[in-house]
């Protein structure tokens, strides 16, 4: 008996069912994308690859130059460090100098707190003695010209206020620059020191004021002084002078020192130059000097007193 064969159903592509054949499609797209993103990161990777390779490549050739420069950054840092220390010593040591000064200020203003009457009177009698020194002439120890520009200045005007009489005397060391030639410097600074000491004797008021005028001239100032007074003056200082008998061998006037002395005496009025009354009294000390010397002067109509040594 013949055995019937059983025939297998064909897997002819032609006879897949549409099922089938979507579901091999859309393994196909899947396993294509897959390709083309694995396409990308091979070139991502192989483009990483050629920028690490630069990378060691710059590094390798410029590598002994990055290491200069972090060289001398290095340096440059540690000396900053170092400065930045010598800074913070400085600023120690200057706080400790002003820590000091200030417990030194405070123990000077404890001690003024004191005895601040003490010190207070002690410094008035240093500025005293200051200015004291400041307006005396170095020689004579009389008034200097700075100080007789001060009364001068302050008792016009006095005077001015007051309508009251105002006089100044300058006098002159007869043929001093003889006597310092004859007899040398050091007696000349005695005799004008001499000179000096007797004109402060000659006048006491507490307004009155000798002063040295320059060199061997002398002025002296006299407020609430009427010419006839400020005359009286001259003629009493001319006298004293003459009782000294300081030898003068070079004098073509006498065999002793004698002074020239010209007076100007006013009311002082605001409106007029102050200084007028200088140059008066300079313009009749010349005119004493043209007459003969030894004399007074008090108006330029030359009335002139001589004075008579032979007096004493």
């Amino acid at each position: 008996m013949l055995k019937e064969e059983t025939c297998l159903p064909s897997q002819n592509p032609d006879r897949l069912t549409p099922e089938s054949r979507h579901v091999s499609s859309d393994r196909e797209k899947t396993l294509l994308q897959q390709i083309s993103q694995l396409q990308q990161e091979i070139i991502l990777l192989q483009k990483h690859n050629r920028d690490l390779h630069l990378a060691l490549s710059t590094t390798v050739e410029h590598g002994d130059l990055i290491e200069t420069q972090l060289y001398e950054v290095n340096q440059q840092l540690k000396a900053e460090v170092e400065e930045r220390k010598r800074a913070e010593a400085n600023l120690q040591t200057l706080l400790k100098i002003i820590s000091r000064r200030k417990e030194d200020l405070e123990i000077v203003v404890h001690t003024i707190m004191e005895h601040g009457d003490v010190m207070d009177h002690q410094w008035a009698q240093k500025l005293s003695e200051i200015n004291k020194i400041a307006t005396l002439d170095g020689l004579t120890q009389i008034a200097n010209r700075r100080r007789f520009e001060e009364h001068f200045n302050q008792q016009w005007r006095q005077m001015a206020r007051d309508q009251a009489s105002f006089s100044l005397i300058l006098c002159d060391i007869d043929h001093f620059k003889q006597y310092n030639d004859a007899y040398g410097h050091l007696t000349g600074d005695d005799c004008l020191r001499q000179v000096a000491r007797v004109l402060e004797q000659c006048v006491n008021r507490p307004n009155d004021l000798v002063a040295r005028f320059g060199g061997e001239e002398f002025a002296i100032i006299l407020p609430q002084t009427k010419l006839s007074g400020a005359i009286r003056v001259a003629e009493r200082i001319q006298a004293e002078i003459a009782k000294l008998k300081i030898q003068h061998i070079q004098s073509s006037v006498s065999p002793y020192v004698t002074l020239s002395i010209g007076i100007a005496s006013t009311i002082p009025d605001p409106n007029i130059y102050q200084d007028t009354i200088i140059d008066q009294a300079d313009q009749h000390l010349y005119l004493a000097k043209q007459s003969g010397r030894n004399r007074i002067v008090f108006d330029n109509d030359c009335s002139i007193r001589q004075f008579a040594s032979t007096e004493i």
